[in-house]
């Protein structure tokens, strides 16, 4: 007899597993699928900014996070291309942690509210018939078919197909077919040769200083894109790059050799690299890296985290957003799934609460990396920042969701 779900959520990374544990703690049979297996390293900044935290708690997530021995947080610095520095103090202490534990931690407390997992699972197509969905499977090489009363989609990415859980997007067509890339998304993004890296490192010299230091996030900006640092758990440096693939990554193929190459272009980027131990195995890479021109929350079934769009990463504020979605996405499934809300209802009312929340966040974050990635206008930002602190640290905040 085939189990008829409540909610299948396809994508198992950070909006996908909040969705499925909260609507598991809700009460309904809730199934959560995902291409990929975990453990696993993403290309990530790997940062929880401070207004995140109240959407965690709200979730039931945050005691789980500051179990992992994430690491603390408290400024940002911005090393401009021409050599100017910006530091500034975050309005409250941001979480370190890398995918590779969060991702997990996010599973078992998913498991724990009632969750089924299933890992390495292909969704081929899902077609709605008669108020359930029939998602069409493939696992271990075997084609099966699930039922489910809603579909929730958080496969990421924006059009990046190396990170969805099922290789693509669906239409807006009844029957969807999973397999055909971008196809009827109707996303507007900016179309561009990015490529998004990481690696994790160790500090060569574990001394109070290099905690300190450690103690801040920075962004380096140089010719060919921007470098991110920040601390994780276990004295572990998270090093995330964004990267015009017609520069760096076409002279190199290993993550390595593109954060090295990085490192030559700024001499301060090259001095805190050389501090520092790689560690190979943590390297990912993702290509192309699309950022989205606007939100996009329903594309024949409900999108969560990048899914509905990728912010400018500069930001930080990317695991926020996708958990805010999340949790706006579930709330709004479980009045559909109670008969308060029409499939109709629940797309209109979550658009809505998608714009009015990321709209803001997304347009200045698009302005804040036109000015700092610009190597003529970026020149005058460290002596207006002195100038006016309170101006500088508030355009930084309008890139941030507002906390509630």
């Amino acid at each position: 007899m085939t189990t008829i779900y409540d909610v299948a959520v396809l994508g198992a990374g950070v909006a996908g597993s909040a969705a499925a544990k909260l609507l598991a703690s809700k009460g309904w049979n809730t199934v959560l699928l995902d291409r990929q297996r975990f453990p696993r390293h993403k290309v990530c900044g790997e940062f929880l900014s401070p207004e995140s935290q109240e959407t965690l708690a709200r979730l039931g997530l945050l005691k789980a996070v500051q179990g992992l021995s994430p690491s603390l947080i408290t400024r940002t610095s911005l090393y401009l291309e021409n050599g100017g520095v910006i530091r500034l103090p975050l309005p409250g202490a941001a979480l370190g942690i890398s995918r590779y534990r969060l991702d997990a931690s996010f599973h078992q407390e998913a498991e724990a509210a009632g969750a089924r997992i299933r890992e390495g699972v292909t969704v081929l197509s899902a077609e709605l018939q008669d108020g359930h969905y029939s998602l069409t499977l493939r696992s271990e090489g075997q084609t099966e078919v699930l039922r489910a009363r809603a579909v929730i989609a958080a496969w990421g990415g924006a059009g990046q197909a190396s990170e969805r859980p099922d290789g693509s997007r669906p239409s807006r067509s009844r029957k969807s077919d999973l397999t055909s890339r971008d196809r009827g998304s109707g996303r507007s993004a900016q179309v561009s040769g990015l490529v998004g890296v990481k690696m994790h490192y160790r500090m060569a010299d574990p001394t109070p200083l290099s905690v300190q230091v450690n103690s801040a996030v920075e962004l380096y900006f140089f010719q060919g894109g921007y470098t991110g640092i920040n601390g994780v758990e276990d004295g572990k440096v998270n090093i995330a790059a964004l990267l015009d693939r017609d520069d760096i990554p076409s002279k190199h193929r290993s993550v390595s050799a593109m954060l090295e190459e990085a490192a030559r272009r700024h001499p301060s980027l090259r001095e805190r690299i050389e501090a520092l131990i790689p560690l190979p195995d943590t390297a990912a890479a993702v290509s192309p890296v699309r950022i989205s021109m606007r939100p996009v929350a329903w594309s024949g079934i409900p999108l969560i985290g990048d899914a509905i769009c990728r912010i400018p990463p500069l930001c930080g504020d990317g695991m926020s957003m996708a958990l805010r979605s999340a949790e706006l996405c579930s709330d709004y499934a479980d009045r559909y799934l109670r008969g308060e809300l029409s499939l109709g209802d629940w797309e209109r009312e979550y658009k809505e609460a998608i714009m009015r929340e990321f709209s803001r966040p997304l347009r200045w974050g698009r302005f804040a990396e036109f000015l700092l990635s610009s190597a003529f206008l970026s020149r005058a930002l460290p002596a207006l920042a002195r100038l006016a602190p309170r101006a500088a640290r508030g355009m930084i905040q309008a890139t941030r969701l507002r906390v509630r």
